[in-house]
């Protein structure tokens, strides 16, 4: 049994080798930097989706925050002319108006958080990617040059 597992592991390391051997080194790494920077777009597009659903809501909050002025003044009105059932109307009308500005203040709150931390993190990833990059055009140079200068060496 320890025979049979000795051959599969060899086979194993065989294949491996001979995968090792089919890749190109400088090609993966320069489809990991594109996969990368796929990768870094597709998290500033979802940035810039959050961006688009904060101003929304920033739109949906002065919105709302206008028509509780209004039927704030109204009230007044009403309150000032003794005028009970309108109040009363009124009122009725600007709890749900209310609510609905502290959710919407809520979500506000809540973006803002999260998009402070996803630019952290996109700064992050872009500062590593910029290395990265840096770190894979110096070993594609130091190939190309290896490779120049064995070129050289083989035709003297």
């Amino acid at each position: 049994m320890q025979i049979l597992q000795r051959l599969v592991r060899i086979c194993k390391a065989d294949m491996h080798g001979l995968m090792d051997q089919f890749e190109d080194k400088e090609l993966l790494l320069k489809q990991y930097i594109r996969d990368m920077a796929a990768a870094l777009l597709q998290k500033e597009a979802r940035h810039k989706r959050m961006t688009h659903s904060r101003h929304a809501a920033s739109q949906k909050l002065a919105s709302t925050n206008r028509e509780i002025e209004k039927l704030e003044q109204d009230l007044e009105v009403a309150l000032k002319h003794s005028k009970d059932t309108i109040a009363r109307h009124l009122i009725r009308r600007l709890k749900p108006i209310q609510d609905l500005r502290s959710q919407i203040q809520l979500h506000i709150d809540k973006l803002d958080r999260e998009m402070a931390q996803f630019q952290a993190s996109i700064d992050q990833r872009r500062l590593q990617f910029e290395q990265l990059k840096l770190r894979v055009t110096n070993f594609i140079n130091r190939s190309e040059q290896t490779n120049l200068n064995s070129s050289w060496v083989a035709r003297l």
